[in-house]
This record gives structure tokens, C-alpha cells and sequence, in this order.
């Protein structure tokens, strides 16, 4: 909607996770570089962590994109199902039938999978996405996983992303052997205050601005103030704050529009912060603790759903204003031709009355005159007029 406005070829602050919109700031290099050690050297177990909406997602897709070897992908994000329905998740992920097997069948299909894949020379890698949410019970059963292996290799490798619960998890006594299988952690913190400029201009810069500088110093302090430094919270402040310059007609967005646009997330009970850590430059993240993890599953959820609703409403505003303008040329079109056909009427019907007085004569009879006097208008033509 804003994008020809402010000169862009597409919206640079969507939610999706492209990693082409990956910016690297010092975590995110961290995390990238423990990440491609575990990938070359084939470790069994790697576990990335972060705060919600820091970028894991986006960092996996960018390192997925950059592995040139020959590699099997499996992705899971459902993670709030049982162990037995999470092997078979895990089959079907790599187009495995597993229909009326049970669960020792399962098993013994997938490592025959394995043993395939490492025959051609081909690498697994599964990749759970939403890993806090993994019971005991079922991280147990993927540890069993890994000791499906072939002599000096493992057979698969498996990636753990997911929020800090996830650490905590991990720190279980009755974790404590997978614990001890994770040759690879690392923990995405949020981005400080210089790091949060550079990702709005960077953004801005791949979504085609020549200049990137259209959010103020004002602005940009509001969003760090706002936003704690998580970036997915920088891009749902920093999209809607261009959808209101947009309605605006600004070209630089300052801190009242970013205040505008926390208000209204506010007003709905869908935004809180908590002020930055002044000492670190980085930001303290709110407290989770009351708060279980379905419920904070479907605040995000709900989060994401209300941010597509405000930007539905703000495409509709902009619609409606555009029709209405149109509407109005439109009627002001409509009444200069019924004034047109009005002022051509009256002289049709001066013109005619001239000429019947001239075919007639002026010297004829009253009587004369009165029956054959010139017709008044026809109703259409008296219509039309009071109409105008």
C-alpha cells in the first residue's frame, strides 16, 4: 500500500522469515557461526535459544540457504503432540508411510531411512522449531533417535530452536543425558540501541529505499524504548508507523507517529514494555513467569492476527477515502452534464418557438393563436429541470 509512496519495491518489514531481510548483528553472527560449525562437522545435537520474535527462524532459513551439500531437511513446528504421534510427524516429514505400523515399526522405518541416506552419501538434518514446548518425555525419545548411528557418523542431525524455556528444560534432571548430547548452544539476545538503527535502514535498504533514513532520531528512540530490541517487535512498530505516514502524506516518520502507533496497541491491550537496562544498552524483557506456554503461544497468535486486521483496516481506509474522492469528481461530472443537457433544451426549445411564430405569423387571430399555439415542453423536459 505504501511502498511506490516511499519509494520501495516491496514492504521491507514483513513477519515472514526471509532470510534475504536477515540482519546480521553481533548475536545474530554468534549464533550463525556455532550454527555453520555444527552443520560442517556433522555434531549430533545443536540447540539455538532466544527471546520471542529475536530471528531464529530467519537465522535457519539463511543457514539452510547457504549449505551447498547434499542434505535431507525435515522440519517440525508442532511441537504440542505426543511422543508416539511425534515420531510419526517426524516419518511423514521425510515422506515415510506409517500408516497401521506401530511404534517399534516406526522406528525401525525411519532407521532404515537413515541407513539409505548414508549409503548415498546424503545427509539428515531435522530441525524442531517451538522446542520448549517438547515434553520430557517425547526429548527423551529423540534422544533415542540419536543413537542411530553408523560407525564414526551420525546418521541424523538434529536442531533444537526455541525460546528460553527451552534452556531451563535442558537444566531438568531427567534431561540430564541429552544435556549431555548438545554439542552446540547458542543464545540470541536482543538487539542494542545502534544495532536498532542499522536494522530499520538495513531493511529499509533491501526493500529498495535509496534513503534509508526516513525514521528520526526521535522515532528511532521511541521503537528502542518500545520494543526492547526484539526485532519482530521493531517491524510491526516500524510497518503500521509507515502505513499512518502514508495516510498522512509524511515523508518522515518521527516519534509522535511511533507513539501513535503504541497507543493504539496499548488501547487494545496488545503491547507492554519494560525500560531498557541504561548500564548494558540492551533490554530487559518482560516478566513470563506467570504466564503459562500455551497461553503466551496464543497471545502471539493473536498478536500476529491483530496486526494483519490493523493493516487490513488501514488498506480499507485508504480504499474508502480514494473511492470517496472519486465519487465526489464523479457526481460534480454528472451535475455539469445535467446543467449541459438543461442549457441544450431551453435553446431546442427557443429555436422551435422562433420558428413557429415564424411559419404561423404574428397577425393571426387570437383564436387562432390560442388553438394553435406553440406546445409547452414536453414532462420529460420540465423533469430535467427541476432536477437541476
Amino acid at each position: 500500500m505504501y511502498e511506490s509512496f516511499y519509494g520501495l519495491k516491496e514492504k521491507p518489514f514483513n513477519l515472514l522469515p526471509d532470510p534475504e531481510y536477515l540482519y546480521m548483528s553481533q548475536g545474530h553472527e554468534n549464533a550463525y557461526t556455532h550454527l555453520e560449525y555444527a552443520v560442517a562437522e556433522n555434531k549430533g545435537f545443536a540447540v539455538i535459544t532466544g527471546e520471542i520474535g529475536s530471528g531464529k527462524t530467519t537465522l535457519i532459513n539463511f543457514l539452510l540457504g547457504k549449505i551447498q551439500q547434499d542434505i535431507r531437511v525435515g522440519l517440525i513446528n508442532t511441537t504440542h503432540i505426543s511422543s508416539t504421534q511425534f515420531i510419526k510427524m517426524i516419518c511423514q516429514e521425510y515422506e515415510l508411510k506409517v500408516d497401521g505400523r506401530d511404534k517399534a515399526e516406526v522406528l525401525d522405518l525411519f532407521h532404515g531411512f537413515l541407513l539409505s541416506q548414508f549409503s548415498e552419501r546424503k545427509r539428515v538434518i531435522l530441525i524442531i522449531d517451538e522446542a520448549q514446548n517438547l515434553t520430557p518425555k517425547t526429548m527423551e525419545e529423540i534422544r533415542m533417535l540419536s543413537n542411530l548411528e553408523a560407525e564414526k557418523h551420525h546418521l541424523i542431525q538434529i536442531i533444537l530452536v526455541g525460546q528460553p524455556g527451552l534452556r531451563k528444560k535442558l537444566q531438568l534432571k531427567d534431561l540430564e543425558q541429552f544435556a549431555q548430547r548438545v554439542a552446540v548452544h547458542c543464545h540470541l539476545d536482543a538487539l542494542n540501541r545502534e544495532e536498532i538503527g542499522e536494522f530499520i535502514r538495513y531493511r529499509l535498504r533491501v526493500g529498495g529505499m535509496e534513503n534509508p533514513n526516513i525514521f528520526d532520531k526521535g522515532a528511532i528512540e521511541a521503537i528502542c524504548r518500545y520494543s526492547r530490541g526484539i526485532p519482530r517487535l521493531i517491524n510491526i512498530l516500524c510497518d503500521t508507523a509507515l502505513v499512518y505516514g502514508y495516510a498522512d502524506e509524511l515523508k518522515v516518520i518521527d516519534k509522535k507517529i511511533i507513539e501513535n502507533v503504541i497507543n493504539a496497541r496499548e488501547a487494545g491491550g496488545l503491547f507492554s514494555y519494560t525500560h531498557q537496562d541504561e548500564e548494558k544498552g540492551l533490554f530487559t524483557p518482560p516478566m513470563e513467569a506467570a504466564i503459562s506456554e500455551p497461553l503466551k503461544n496464543r497471545l502471539q497468535l493473536m498478536q500476529r492476527r491483530i496486526g494483519l486486521i490493523e493493516n487490513m483496516v488501514g488498506n480499507l481506509d485508504q480504499r474508502i477515502n480514494m473511492l470517496a474522492s472519486k465519487r465526489e469528481e464523479r457526481d460534480t461530472i454528472v451535475l455539469e452534464l445535467f446543467k449541459m443537457l438543461k442549457n441544450c433544451m431551453e435553446s431546442r426549445f427557443n429555436i422551435l418557438s422562433k420558428l413557429h411564430r415564424l411559419k404561423y405569423g404574428q397577425n393571426a387571430s387570437k383564436k387562432s393563436a390560442e388553438s394553435e399555439r406553440v406546445p409547452e415542453p414536453p414532462l420529460i423536459f420540465q423533469k430535467k429541470r427541476d432536477k437541476t
